[in-house]
């Protein structure tokens, strides 16, 4: 089912990730403080913090109400934002349920969102332009498509899933950075997304199928998801690719001055303050 023209807007953020990549770490690094606030006055010059950026970019494209999908250990976010009053927003906070990456904490929304349009992002990257979830929501709704990629055009050293598209934008395969996908300069790769509630009900199922390959896979009977034993970590990619698979209307909407930067790696963090729309507070 596509997004209907009066359903809500909601957006999805996907928090539970441990920063092995920083750590250790003073607080979560969705709260890393990146850049000044420019306003209000009474906020002007004083930290902001990474997840905020994702938040304004989804209130403008018409989210009022945004999970958190947060493990244990990691409230200090519920504690930083409140109900979200201060940003315009509603915001609720949900447990990770099962820990087996990014698609298992989104489908956790699932019961909440279930008719609605989700914006999905990843609290620890900035992404340009502003409007890049207005343009994803508005190819979703023209579309009628299931869910639409946000897409840029990426350099050999972005690590990225590859999108391939035909020449009317529709998704005709995508390989996951894990994989290791043969890379050519200007690959397409995606940055956020848009869905409907068809998509919602595909997130969940697929998720139920995955559990139980990882909970065979922790038995000893199967090797497919990882080595044996250990524990599998799902990107949000493979149940994109599995959507495709399963004949779902998978969409895209190109972003010609798309720029990201993931500040969840020292380099990204050490980055973030001449990254575009992030105020620095000098001059």
């Amino acid at each position: 089912m596509s997004s209907s023209p009066g359903s809500p807007v909601v957006g999805v953020i996907v928090a539970a990730g441990r920063a092995t990549r920083l750590a250790p770490l003073p607080c979560s690094k969705e709260l890393l403080p990146i850049g000044v606030h420019r306003e209000p006055d009474e906020l002007r010059g004083r930290p902001k913090v990474v997840s905020q950026y994702l938040l304004e970019k989804m209130r403008a494209a018409g989210a009022r109400r945004v999970f958190f999908v947060v493990r244990s250990g990691k409230f200090d976010i519920a504690e930083y934002y409140g109900d979200g009053s201060r940003l315009g927003l509603s915001i609720a906070y949900l447990m990770m349920n099962e820990p087996w990456g990014p698609p298992f904490s989104a489908a956790q929304a699932a019961p909440f969102v279930d008719h609605a349009t989700v914006l999905f992002g990843f609290p620890d990257i900035l992404i340009q332009p502003e409007d890049c979830f207005v343009r994803a929501r508005e190819r979703l709704r023209g579309t009628g498509a299931d869910i639409v990629l946000g897409l840029f055009s990426g350099a050999l050293t972005d690590g990225l899933d590859v999108v391939d598209t035909d020449e009317h934008g529709r998704v005709t395969g995508l390989i996951t950075k894990e994989e290791g996908p043969p890379r050519r300069e200007g690959d397409a790769g995606y940055l956020l997304a848009a869905w409907a509630p068809g998509f919602t009900r595909f997130l969940v199922d697929e998720t139920r199928r995955l559990a139980e390959v990882a909970r065979a896979n922790a038995r000893g009977e199967v090797a497919r998801a990882s080595p044996r034993g250990s524990s599998p970590d799902w990107p949000m990619g493979a149940v994109i690719a599995a959507a495709i698979r399963a004949g779902l209307h998978v969409d895209s909407v190109f972003l010609p001055d798309a720029r990201f930067l993931d500040v969840g790696t020292p380099d990204g963090l050490a980055a973030a303050a001449g990254f575009p729309g992030v105020w620095s507070g000098r001059g």
